[in-house]
């Protein structure tokens, strides 16, 4: 009888853990989104992001897309960081996608104003990110001069402190990257575009000038 009870019991939580794992298996294919919520409620943001793109690739909705890029970014899995970032921005040679990340950028913006939330530039938060990503990734000179000139590209004429180029400055200067911050500091300097009386162009220029003089 005892052997009978055990071996009912073994059965019944076999049948319980093959049920789990079919129910995550579906969920997880039906309602990716539902899992990414899970995971990061978890603390498990790596897996959330994951999630969040297989998500995007059901609906092509740029906010699951973007949302992998952020998580990945946070965890410091910067080479799928990238990757997510340029499947969300596109390239030259990629106008629609380029045009879509910007509508998708200005859409953020107008439900954040909605929200009582003024002055948010979404894009300018990506790309400050998306900077700061290809510095942690660039190992060569010619690479983390592009991550400059991107930062640059994408801050205008007047610098503000969510600006990118200002995210990337801060990144470099907190990790007391004295030759970056040299790099920086130059492609700052040469650009015509910026106000150069601007106060944060002033703050960055001397947060570039500082960190360069303690190498």
């Amino acid at each position: 009888m005892k052997k009978f009870i055990l071996k009912t019991a073994f059965i019944t939580i076999g049948v319980t853990a093959i049920f789990a794992v079919s129910l995550f298996g579906i969920v997880s294919f039906v309602a990716p989104a539902a899992m990414m919520r899970f995971c990061e409620q978890l603390g498990l943001s790596g897996i959330g992001s994951e999630y969040a793109y297989e998500e995007y690739l059901k609906g092509n909705d740029l906010g699951y897309l973007a949302h992998s890029f952020e998580l990945d970014a946070e965890n410091g899995n910067y080479a799928r960081a990238l990757e997510r970032f340029d499947e969300l921005y596109g390239t030259e040679s990629e106008p629609t996608k380029r045009e879509a990340f910007g509508e998708f950028c200005e859409k953020q913006n107008n439900d954040s104003l909605q929200a009582g939330i003024p002055d948010y530039d979404y894009r300018a938060y990506l790309c400050g990110r998306a900077a700061c990503v290809k510095y942690h990734l660039a190992r060569t000179p010619d690479s983390q001069s592009d991550a400059c000139a991107f930062a640059i590209r994408e801050t205008g004429e007047e610098i503000m402190p969510e600006s990118p180029v200002m995210a990337l400055t801060i990144e470099a200067v907190d990790a007391e990257d004295a030759a970056f911050c040299g790099i920086l500091l130059g492609q700052v300097r040469a650009e015509s575009k910026f106000e150069t009386d601007n106060i944060h162009y002033l703050n960055l220029v001397k947060f570039l000038e500082d960190a360069v003089d303690e190498q």
